[in-house]
């Protein structure tokens, strides 16, 4: 952040200093964020993980928003969410297929479902935010990501010679592909050693499976993607991305520098 922002934050309250980064994060978003309630608020101030359910019409599918106030150093919980070594859902088998840039990649992701429901896929492409990060002078980052229509045929090259993670041919045969998938992180210092952390994800998985149903299991994981990210930060990131470790680049496009070793 900039001199100027960091001694705002100084003198702010943070109830202050919590509007201000949401504020920050309201600008030039990929993936907008729905707008708190002033309990909502109050709610994240005392430590809670607020969760939200945004509908955006009829037209759209509902975003599973999770909002919350961690105590970790920014760049820590963004490795710790970014870094392609790391595992954000315990349930999910995710993995990079290809970087398209320094911080632009190609993800695929598989959620294996009991039978005889058929699993499901999905390639995504994600990016930072960087005009974001420029508007608010580094107060707030933005890591989106939005489906590939075609990207199954984009990837099975790599499975079929890899077989990534477990992923085979088999898998991209057999399960479906979800018709949309899109999300994102957002990362707000607020100057406490607080972070204003917002992780949103809209799925469709089509085939007989409800929507309603994909929100409630969406909505009953959130707490526990923010916990274990804050875990990660303390207990991960500072080991793992060290040394000669491939540079994982921050929400403004400059590659974070390596935190410990």
């Amino acid at each position: 952040m900039t001199l100027v922002w960091m001694i705002q934050l100084a003198h702010a309250s943070p109830e202050a200093a919590l509007a201000q980064a949401i504020t920050a994060c309201a600008t030039s978003p990929i993936h907008p964020l729905p707008t708190l309630s002033p309990d909502q608020r109050a709610r994240l101030l005392a430590g809670e993980v607020v969760r939200t359910l945004d509908r955006r019409g009829d037209d759209e599918p509902s975003a599973a928003v999770g909002f919350a106030l961690l105590r970790a150093d920014r760049d820590a919980l963004w490795i710790a969410s970014q870094d392609p070594h790391t595992q954000v859902d315990p349930d999910l088998t995710e993995f990079v297929v290809e970087h398209l840039s320094g911080d632009r990649a190609l993800w695929y992701g598989h959620i294996d479902l009991p039978r005889p429901l058929r699993d499901r896929q999905w390639v995504v492409e994600s990016s930072n935010n960087h005009a974001m990060a420029r508007a608010t002078h580094d107060r707030c980052w933005e890591h989106a990501w939005t489906l590939d229509e075609g990207g199954l045929e984009r990837i099975r090259p790599v499975v079929e010679a890899q077989h990534p993670r477990g992923i085979t041919p088999t898998h991209l045969d057999e399960s479906i592909y979800t018709p949309i998938n899109r999300g994102s992180w957002f990362m707000a210092p607020l100057g406490d050693g607080r972070v204003l952390v917002a992780y949103q994800a809209a799925t469709v998985v089509a085939g007989v499976i409800p929507d309603w149903l994909v929100n409630q299991l969406a909505m009953a994981r959130l707490e526990d993607v923010l916990r274990s990210l804050e875990e990660r930060a303390h207990t991960w990131a500072s080991s793992h991305y060290v040394g000669d470790h491939p540079p994982v680049y921050g929400g403004q496009g400059a590659p974070i520098p390596p935190l410990g070793g």
